[in-house]
């Protein structure tokens, strides 16, 4: 999946997203900021998101993003706040990027921050080859 389908099946299926504007991204002093809190750099296509959408969700499931205040203020799905304060996930190597009301946590592995990977339990798999995939599946499993 290239940036320019996922655009165009965010539009098609737009009553089932909640995306923000390029108004709403982080500025590259936030983006560095969360990778160096996280100690790892995101891939191309996730901070192409951010820069393009700031965050949303697909059907109420929230995509984590960067909310541009100090990580330990920033309650929700502050990808920083998600990963170190909520939950302290860089011990396991994950950084979440979502979780559903079933208990499945997508996420980056830390040692290979390309693919998502979906975790349910003790039960870890690989669900995408990259974060556009991991965006499509998500929105195409709810169609």
């Amino acid at each position: 999946m290239d940036r320019e389908k996922l655009i165009e099946l965010f539009e098609e299926y737009s009553d089932l997203i909640n995306m923000g504007t390029a108004d709403d991204a982080p500025s590259n002093y936030w983006i560095n900021a969360a990778e160096k809190a996280l100690l790892v750099s995101f891939p191309a296509d996730y901070k192409w998101f951010l820069n393009n959408y700031g965050g949303g969700d697909i059907c109420g499931e929230e995509i984590y993003s960067i909310y541009c205040l100090p990580f330990n203020e920033a309650v929700g799905g502050d990808i920083v706040y998600q990963n170190t304060i909520a939950n302290n996930n860089l011990q396991s190597n994950k950084i979440a990027l979502s979780n559903t009301d079933f208990d499945e946590e997508f996420f980056f592995d830390t040692n290979d921050m390309e693919k998502v990977y979906i975790s349910v339990g003790n039960n870890r798999k690989l669900y995408a080859s990259n974060f556009l995939e991991y965006l499509q599946k998500r929105l195409l499993s709810y169609v």
